[in-house]
Formats: C-alpha cells, structure tokens, sequence
C-alpha cells in the first residue's frame, strides 16, 4: 500500500453547493503519520477541500488520490470500503436526528467493520470518557448541548482505526478545554500511521504548539498556501 495517504493534485472545485468559496489549483500531499494544518479565513469556513479529500464532490480540474488510486477510478464498493478508513470531524453537524447518539456515533463501525457491537460501544464509552462525557452518550442529538455534540463528533471521528483523519474545526466552541483528549488522540493516531486534515479558524489553536502539524496552510479565497513542509 501506499505511504501516500492523500494527494491533491492541480485540484480545482466548483465553490457552489452551499460552499463559501472554491478551490483552485491545490496542491498538497499527505504521508502516513503527517498532519496538516490549514487556517480558514473567517468568512470562509465552508470550502470544499474536506469533500474532495473524501471523494464526495467533481473536480473540475485535477485528482485527488487515496492511497494512490484516484476516487473517480474507484468502483462504487471500492470508495465505499475507502472512506469506511475516514475518520472525520464535518463543518457542520451531521446527525440523524431519528437515531439516539449511541447509534450514530457506533454507526458506521457496526456497518463498515467486523467487530462485535459491544467492542465498539465499548470502545466509543471509553473515548466519550476522555472528552468529558460521562460515558457514551444517549437521547436524541436535539436534546444535546453544542459542546457536547462537539466532543460527540470527536468521538465518532476517531472511533476504531482510521487512516485519514478529516477535523473540520474539531475544536469550535470548545477550545481550549478539548485540546489535551483531542491532541493525545490525534498523536495516538499518528503514531499508528494515519494521516491527518486539520482546519481551524481560530489564532489561538493554530498557535498552539502541542498540534504539531507537519505542515502548515493558508487558505486565502479559493487558493491554498503552504508556508511549511510539503
């Protein structure tokens, strides 16, 4: 397999679609263990560069490659078996409402992993711990505070072994009380091999020193800046 987890390539997308801007031109790559750190302007928080990295929107230009294979390449039971080795933290929550919280968060484990249910919740409880919830949450997520839905979608976002994290400012709202379980999550992560796509719009938690990223980006409009690395 590939020690390239994902790659941009000259990737150009259509700022439609609910987007606050487009992408023009992106270049980057992700290794195994690297983390990226992309600061968002703050009227431009929605960019399509978390759907792409995932293969969820058309590019007008260019590719973006997951362990090396283009996501337009890919069958259908393909780029679903691929994103089933995403971990990600959206822009905007996304839960079904007529789901508890324990089923949306264990949800995608129990359908794109072999493990026992009760190892998945077991393993969802414990996370849920470290992010200040009392255990796995339960009741519908309209009945939850914006904070703890927060550390909700961290939980979900990191539960069982992803390979490509996607945070779309994972830490909104929350900073800076969720750094430390977040920060040793991601690490734990890295340690293991997976890649990691950071954004934030906040100057305090792009400063801070613990995220270690290997690279660190601007996106200005619609065109990303590497100032570090590559």
């Amino acid at each position: 397999m590939s020690d390239t987890v994902l790659e941009f390539d000259e990737v150009t997308v259509d700022g439609g679609h609910g987007y606050d801007t487009a992408i023009w031109q992106v270049n980057f790559r992700l290794r195994r263990g690297e983390l990226a750190l992309v600061r968002l302007e703050a009227s431009h928080l929605r960019t399509p560069l978390a759907d792409a990295a995932q293969g969820l929107v058309d590019t007008l230009q260019g590719s973006v490659r997951f362990f090396g294979t283009p996501w337009p390449s890919m069958s259908s039971a393909a780029r679903l078996a691929a994103r089933a080795k995403i971990g990600r933290v959206f822009e905007e929550p996304a839960w079904i409402s007529e789901l508890d919280m324990d089923e949306n968060i264990t949800l995608a484990q129990e359908h794109h992993s072999r493990r026992p249910l009760a190892a998945i919740r077991e393993n969802a409880a414990e996370l849920a711990r470290r992010f200040s919830l009392p255990g796995l949450p339960l009741g519908r997520p309209a009945l939850m505070l914006a904070p703890d839905l927060r550390r909700a979608a961290c939980v979900r976002a990191l539960l069982g072994t992803p390979e490509l994290l996607i945070l779309e400012r994972p830490a909104c709202g929350v900073y800076p009380e969720i750094m430390p379980a977040l920060m040793a999550s991601v690490g734990a992560a890295r340690a293991r091999g997976a890649a990691v796509l950071w954004t934030t719009d906040n100057p305090e938690e792009w400063n801070d020193a613990g995220i270690r990223p290997t690279v660190r980006c601007t996106m200005t409009g619609s065109q990303l800046s590497i100032l570090a690395g590559g």
